[in-house]
């Protein structure tokens, strides 16, 4: 549900346009990085939008931040990089974070940038591979060493 929540007002955040109802561009301060929620509402179904901010430039550049009274919280900041080419290649970069709190009360928090690399998420929630047991990696190497001969 949570992560649903923060998926949506992230689509809705970077459709939505800076513009007043006359169709003039309206700047806003520009966003921080997300932060854990400091008050927790006791109801994911009755959380209410403590800040949310929204920048849209005319040059394709953004940032957004959002953040709820049941600890989600969500930032980005995205700009377009030419990477040139023919035709130009001009995608946006973006970086950012969310947050919320889990079940069992600890705070998560995940990072990620998004640009010719892919999405690339951190964070202590995100699950890591174990390491290589020693006879696997020696065992690589003398494969490697064979295949060379």
């Amino acid at each position: 549900m949570k992560f649903a929540l923060v998926f949506a007002a992230t689509i809705m955040a970077v459709s939505a346009a800076g513009f007043d109802q006359y169709g003039r561009y309206k700047p806003a301060a520009p966003s921080k990085p997300a932060a854990v929620a400091s008050r927790v509402s006791s109801s994911d179904q009755a959380a209410n939008v403590l800040r949310y901010d929204n920048v849209i430039n005319p040059d394709g550049s953004y940032s957004y931040a959002l953040e709820t009274d049941n600890g989600i919280a969500a930032a980005a900041q995205g700009t377009p990089r030419d990477f040139g080419g023919n035709p130009p290649i001009v995608p946006v970069v973006s970086q950012g974070s969310f947050s919320w709190t889990s079940p069992e009360g600890q705070p998560i928090v995940i990072s990620y940038v998004a640009d010719e690399n892919g999405y690339q998420p951190t964070g202590d929630a995100i699950p890591t591979a174990p390491a290589i047991p020693e006879a696997i990696l020696r065992s690589l190497e003398y494969l490697s060493k064979v295949q060379k001969k």
